[in-house]
């Protein structure tokens, strides 16, 4: 059994004792003595059942309390119920408790109880009670006073320890938490404002030893100008018990002022009261602060720099910035655009607008892109969009980048046409050839009919002029077709199959003496909208391209269309020497040609990728030295704006 709950148990018996012999043998107050014994009973089966609880029960203040009501109130009950009492013995029984609660020391206050024991004792002898019939009742009242003084006096003193040994913990604690704060943590005391204590941190962050702090005023680490500041700040924690400021600066041993952020609280322990005071160094966070206004500045300027418009919108596509080009453009101001929709800021809508490159972004967090022409003022943009998410990938904004290509495009149609014309020019021996033939035989038909009589020969001639010229009036035409310059508002819905079969009769004009047979495998094709000139000079490029590829001996070329569920598929593929590999990823690129000077400007198969690109399709092409090359087109299956 552990010390404590037996030494208890063994003082409750002897009170035990004690009160029943009071109690069954006094002549006092007892009427019923079955209540006598039920109390007697009632204590016993209290101590009992001390016996059977845990130990930890007795290390416990709320059950050393509840312990020490129950004895009391028992104790009292049976003084009352036993000898009748002289009110002297209560006010003994009550100073026990008074003395024992007061008492700090265990061994005085059992050197108090025997003394109080004696000076009974002397007491009862002085009036004649020991020497009575009942003298033995009241000679137990003596030890009883010294067993209630050790059995409370007990109890105090243990509760005393734990609260010491819980005292000596919490301030191990605090000294720990104190010492090894991040904060520099200074106490001063009220109301001089001494400083008493400092912790590591202060040491660290001012260059002083706790021993040139202490006993020093506060206002010895206050900057002379900032004396009022900091009073002030006192003020305040003296008012409401607390303040805190990041307008004051500490001295640091080598003179140098640092930024802080000051709280101060006031504690008050009994009579005495504190002020805590806990800063924390500015110094490194008011440099990056510094760092993050220059960048945010810097940044901006490079925003509001940029010469085409950029602004920042919200999934919702909300206007949440906009750089100076915008609000130059649309001759506004920041106040009135911030917070609007950007299709009824920028373009008078009620919804976004079609294949607006913001929207994709918004339902794919991808890049994006579109040209968009307006045609009412004649310009061309480009708009970009670009995603911002947060570390989760969820879409924070978007950036939109609106750049006027007018020129640029109006400089590629041109570098388009120039382009056709010079395929006109490698067609035009072959087209030459081609109406040469059919001019020939009108002149030998004419000459003929002017020396014919008869009118039925004559009208045979004329039906062979009106054949031949129909011939050269629809080279004419393809040619005319082919090279006229594009208007933009052009797009029609067009036939793939068709443009294939009309291109393939142009550049069967340059090529008339060269054996080569020509595939079809057509496939019914769902019509595209686009500019039917610019889809025909990407044709008219790749095949012609395929012919020559032969070198002029006889060869197959293939043209294949096909549907498929996402896009219209083009296939124009020869058997001629096809393209070394260490070219094929340069094919594209603007001036780049592997012909001879003067047989080619490199810009051919640059101008249809521009083309196929313009309508967002996608060119590839596969090549084998002395095997072939195919070029597959794809454009997707739906409208174009």
């Amino acid at each position: 059994m552990d010390n404590r709950k037996g030494l208890i148990i063994i003082l409750r018996w002897l009170i035990i004792i004690v009160i029943s012999y009071l109690i069954l043998f006094g002549r006092g107050r007892i009427i019923d003595q079955n209540l006598s014994n039920l109390l007697i009973l009632i204590y016993i089966a209290s101590n009992i059942c001390l016996i059977f609880l845990p130990v930890s029960l007795f290390y416990s203040s709320k059950f050393f309390f509840s312990l020490v009501v129950f004895d009391t109130l028992i104790v009292s009950i049976g003084m009352y119920l036993s000898e009748k009492m002289i009110s002297d013995f209560y006010i003994v029984f009550f100073l026990i408790i008074i003395f024992a609660s007061i008492s700090r020391n265990l061994k005085l206050l059992m050197i108090m109880g025997s003394i109080s024991s004696c000076v009974y004792g002397l007491l009862l002898y002085s009036r004649g009670l020991l020497l009575t019939s009942e003298g033995g009742s009241y000679f137990l009242r003596i030890p009883f006073i010294f067993i209630m003084t050790a059995f409370y006096g007990y109890i105090v003193q243990t509760l005393t320890e734990e609260k010491r040994e819980e005292l000596v913990i919490s301030e191990d604690k605090y000294r720990g938490l104190f010492e090894n704060a991040n904060d520099g943590i200074i106490i001063l005391k009220v109301p001089s404002l001494e400083i008493i204590d400092v912790n590591m941190e202060v040491e660290k962050a001012l260059g002083y030893r706790k021993e040139d702090l202490l006993s020093k005023d506060i206002f010895f680490l206050i900057r002379s100008e900032e004396i009022e500041k900091a009073k002030d700040f006192f003020h305040k924690i003296k008012q409401k018990d607390g303040a805190r400021t990041d307008e004051l600066s500490l001295i640091k041993k080598d003179g140098l002022p640092i930024e802080v952020d000051i709280s101060g609280k006031r504690i008050d322990l009994g009579e005495e009261a504190f002020y805590q005071i806990i800063f924390r160094d500015l110094t490194q966070q008011r440099i990056l602060e510094k760092k993050i206004r220059d960048s945010k500045r810097s940044l901006e300027a490079i925003f509001d720099g940029i010469q085409d418009q950029l602004s920042i919108q919200s999934p919702q596509f909300t206007i949440l910035r906009v750089n100076r080009a915008v609000i130059k453009n649309y001759s506004t101001t920041f106040g009135d655009l911030l917070g609007k929709k950007c299709y009824e800021a920028y373009y008078q809508r009620s919804t976004p607008c079609e294949k607006c490159p913001v929207k994709i972004t918004i339902e794919t967090k991808k890049p994006s892109s579109s040209i968009y022409k307006l045609l009412e003022i004649d310009k061309t943009l480009q708009i970009f969009s670009y995603p911002i998410l947060d570390e989760q990938g969820n879409l924070l904004s978007v950036i939109e980048y609106v750049k006027d290509v007018t020129e640029q495009q109006r400089l590629q149609d041109q570098l388009i046409q120039s382009e056709k014309l010079a395929g006109i020019g490698i067609l035009a021996s072959g087209v030459a050839h081609e109406i040469n033939n059919p001019l020939s035989g009108i002149i030998g038909m004419a000459e003929l009919a002017l020396e014919e009589d008869d009118l039925n020969k004559q009208k045979n001639y004329l039906s062979d002029i009106l054949s031949c010229a129909q011939r050269i009036a629809e080279i004419t035409n393809g040619l005319r077709s082919y090279s006229r310059m594009a208007k933009k508002e052009e797009l029609v819905e067009i036939d793939i199959n068709d443009i294939l079969e009309s291109s393939l009769k142009i550049v069967n004009f340059a090529f008339k003496g060269i054996q080569v047979d020509v595939e079809r495998q057509f496939q019914p094709l769902t019509k595209i909208k686009a500019n039917p000139g610019e889809i025909q000079q990407v044709f008219v490029n790749l095949i012609t391209n395929a012919f020559q590829a032969l070198n002029g001996k006889k060869g197959v070329v293939s043209l294949m269309t096909k549907a498929s569920e996402d896009f219209v598929e083009i296939k124009i593929k020869d058997n001629g020497i096809g393209i070394p590999e260490k070219h094929l990823n340069k094919i594209f690129d603007p001036f780049f040609t592997t012909k001879k000077v003067g047989e080619g400007t490199g810009l051919g198969l640059n101008i249809v990728y521009r083309i196929v690109t313009k309508y967002d399709g996608i060119i590839n092409v596969e090549s084998k030295e002395g095997v072939g090359t195919t070029f597959t087109i794809k454009f997707p299956r739906r409208d174009y704006v």
